[in-house]
């Protein structure tokens, strides 16, 4: 078994709301990696990075990949997903179709600007912001079967644009 669809992009590219609706839409459960991580870990996203780090973090966070990549899902992944070279490797060797939700740092930083439950965004200004997405670009070029540019679509106008491009079966 493996997954059905991986959705991978920045903070606030809307990930989870489109994985939902593609959930809903074909029938597939839908899992979001964050919400894993919560609930294996028994406390919030802030919590860990308090008491274990990032690098705590991120460890939870390929251990829940390797999980979710083994089941019939459709995964949202955190927006740093793609910063460890293991999750790359995962994602690439997944044999599911993983899809780029992109959009301009300055729209994402103002759906997660003051989010208690984003953590590294709360720590960072616009010019922060728009930088760590410019060190995380290639990363999610690389890893990506398509790429999807969401500025000024609706959800459920980017999960049209994704069935156009990807049978998910």
């Amino acid at each position: 078994m493996m997954a059905r669809l991986v959705l991978v992009g920045f903070m606030g590219a809307g990930k989870t709301t489109v994985g939902q609706l593609l959930a809903q839409n074909t029938g597939f459960r839908f899992t979001d990696l964050d919400q894993a991580i919560v609930e294996i870990a028994g406390r919030p996203i802030p919590d860990i990075f308090a008491a274990e780090g990032e690098a705590g973090f991120r460890r939870r966070e390929t251990e829940a990949l390797a999980q979710a990549l083994d089941q019939d899902v459709i995964v949202s992944t955190g927006g740093g997903i793609v910063t460890q070279a293991q999750n790359r490797a995962l994602l690439k060797a997944a044999g599911a179709p993983v899809v780029y939700l992109k959009a301009d740092p300055e729209v994402l930083y103002q759906r997660v600007y003051q989010d208690e439950n984003r953590p590294i965004a709360n720590s960072l200004d616009l010019s922060g912001f728009t930088a760590l997405a410019a060190e995380r670009e290639l990363f999610y070029h690389e890893v990506s079967d398509l790429v999807l540019t969401t500025a000024n679509l609706s959800p459920l106008e980017v999960m049209g644009g994704i069935l156009d491009e990807i049978q998910v079966k």
